[in-house]
């Protein structure tokens, strides 16, 4: 089997099969990937790009159409559309820069409609602020390509793969993913993180940049 070739700015279904391609993380079997299945992966990931391209054309008509009294339901929908679509829009293959500086300029516009239909009410206001501090972190989170791979709705990754996706990666991504889950979840993963680690140990393919993978892993506080 000839090894697969992989562009420099895949997408989320190419990316976790560079990730599994020859690494000791992940069985003997996912680490062979086809080229069959690198073309799947690679159709699969295009006919994302499409589908988002058509959803923010959608949802620039929607802000277009806003009026000076829209109603706040109507508001509050339209912000969760651009926000699943700046999710999207950080994991497609390809450069796609222009698109996020743009969504994150339209929750600009958005925000600044929320606030109107706010009004001077102090607890909606004060609501909106901690919301906005919220999004501040998540944003931070998806800058980690790791994490936003992980945070995504859909499969792009098989739940049985976790560990070793997440171990993939450098060790501030590891690090900064591991934020993303709870306390319990952390301890699991450590201890399914030790198993994985006596496994390559006892295979002889645990390196120093492999071992600093797994410190960064159980470095976070439990």
């Amino acid at each position: 089997m000839s090894k697969p070739q992989f562009i420099d700015q895949p997408g989320a279904r190419e990316r976790q099969l560079k990730r599994r391609s020859g690494s000791p993380l992940f069985s003997v079997e996912r680490q062979r990937v086809s080229n069959s299945e690198l073309k799947k992966a690679r159709q699969h990931d295009k006919e994302e790009i499409i589908n988002f391209t058509e959803s923010l054309q959608s949802l620039l008509m929607d802000v277009g159409k806003f009026s000076a009294r829209e109603e706040t339901d109507v508001i509050l929908q339209t912000k969760e559309k651009a926000d699943r679509l700046y999710e999207q829009c950080v994991g497609l293959a390809g450069d796609h820069e222009r698109e996020r500086q743009g969504l994150l300029k339209l929750n600009e516009v958005i925000m600044g409609a929320i606030r109107a239909a706010a009004g001077q009410d102090p607890l909606a206001m004060e609501e909106l602020e901690k919301e906005q501090q919220a999004r501040e972190i998540h944003l931070t989170l998806l800058e980690c390509q790791l994490a936003a791979d992980i945070l995504r709705s859909d499969a792009a990754l098989e739940e049985n793969e976790l560990l070793p996706t997440i171990l993939s990666e450098d060790e501030d991504s590891i690090r900064m993913t591991m934020t993303l889950f709870s306390d319990e979840q952390q301890q699991l993963l450590n201890e399914q993180a030790n198993e994985l680690l006596s496994s390559i140990q006892q295979s002889g393919k645990l390196d120093a940049n492999l071992k600093k993978k797994f410190e960064a892993l159980s470095s976070q506080p439990q």
